[in-house]
């Protein structure tokens, strides 16, 4: 594996594949969950409008914490794996349904049927994790049940990965690719282990490279986002894999535009206000890296893709995107249009994760819309979400 910049999740298999044209900027709307190719519904009125001046403000800090991680915010609380607890199949199949139910019944039904499939235990025999690729049922990212049903990955289990600090990774075994888990984790919410399965299934051959971090924690994060606007709980329970997840989606709600859009490479601040240990001038500068005037870098090379990236980028583009490579050009589709949340939803997640949110301007701004730059000589960048 070629050395890559510090990143937040660690993974050894990689995948990628042809060329996107970036679509037009957009305000972003949610993608339906629901829906192959998750088409897009709109907020009217005077609601969408003051959120979106809300949203072309500077980047919001946190209030709170407890709620983020402590690489990026290391005067916060000590971060916590979730406690040893009894899992049981029963506990599971009703936490399932209820996080299943507002996605619609095909998405119950599918849900417990990957749960219960002989075939899937025997590549995934743990409860919680089989509980977690359930959980994906209905979403963004189902095309990840696919994956492992197709044969792609030969095991998903806890156990300790190359890089000790990686809560998941995909490394080659004597039988093909496997997904190990952090035992650290094992007693985490399954909600919470599927947004990393989301991301993990998407590396499905041996290269990888800065591009494929990039856009697999986007995308896994753009899900999060979604699952939190159903089950805020999640994001507030304060374990380590919580927190690591809070983390990234702050970054992610912060990198915006001076009209308030959600953005992947520019902002029009530091994403992570308040961090004591860098400066981020965009959810991208965290993978690609920083240029000598405070911009995010790029990188030029690409690796192939697959079926369930090009599904999961659909969703969350509501765009018809086919052969997605991991390159610059599909980074460039995320920078230019991300439609998972309305600019309403993203108030909503960025109040629940607690990031100070000022009043809006007594007129909108008329602000040259620039990308910021972060100061001369800016720290490394490092992990937000570890």
């Amino acid at each position: 594996m070629t050395a890559l910049r510090p990143r937040w999740r660690v993974a050894v298999l990689t995948l990628a594949a042809a060329t996107l044209l970036p679509a037009p900027l957009a305000t972003a709307m949610p993608a339906s969950a629901d829906q192959g190719a998750a088409s897009a519904h709109g907020e009217v009125g005077d609601s969408s409008r003051d959120a979106l001046r809300l949203l072309a403000q500077p980047p919001f800090p946190p209030t709170d914490l407890s709620l983020l991680n402590t690489q990026s915010y290391p005067q916060g609380p000590p971060m916590r794996p979730a406690p040893p607890r009894e899992i049981t199949a029963e506990e599971l199949v009703k936490q399932l349904k209820t996080t299943l139910k507002p996605r619609g019944h095909r998405a119950v039904e599918k849900g417990l049927a990957v749960f219960r499939s002989s075939q899937i235990a025997t590549v995934v025999p743990d409860l919680n994790l089989r509980a977690a690729l359930a959980s994906l049922a209905g979403s963004p990212a189902r095309a990840s049940i696919q994956a492992i049903r197709g044969g792609v990955f030969h095991r998903v289990f806890f156990g300790t990965p190359p890089n000790p600090a990686a809560t998941a990774q995909v490394v080659v075994g004597p039988n093909g690719p496997e997904i190990i888990f952090n035992q650290r984790f094992r007693y985490e919410d399954f909600r919470l282990l599927g947004v990393v399965l989301s991301h993990e299934t998407l590396h499905q051959d041996p290269q990888v490279n800065d591009n494929e971090e990039l856009i697999n924690s986007a995308l896994q994060l753009a899900y999060y986002g979604q699952l939190l606007l159903k089950e805020p709980q999640v994001a507030t329970s304060r374990t380590e894999l919580s927190r690591r997840h809070n983390t990234g989606l702050v970054a992610l709600l912060n990198t915006r535009d001076a009209r308030g859009r959600q953005r992947l490479t520019q902002s029009t601040g530091n994403v992570l206000p308040g961090n004591a240990v860098e400066v981020l001038p965009s959810f991208g500068a965290a993978f690609l890296g920083i240029t000598p005037d405070g911009g995010t870098e790029t990188d030029p090379t690409s690796t192939p893709g697959n079926a369930n990236l090009d599904f999961f980028l659909r969703a969350i583009t509501c765009g018809q995107q086919t052969g997605a490579a991991f390159n610059t050009a599909t980074v460039e589709v995320l920078d230019c249009r991300q439609a998972w949340a309305t600019p309403s939803e993203r108030i909503r997640l960025a109040r629940l994760l607690k990031l100070r949110i000022p009043k809006p301007p007594s007129r909108p701004s008329h602000r040259e819309d620039k990308p910021w730059r972060a100061p001369a000589s800016p720290p490394k960048p490092g992990n937000p979400s570890t």
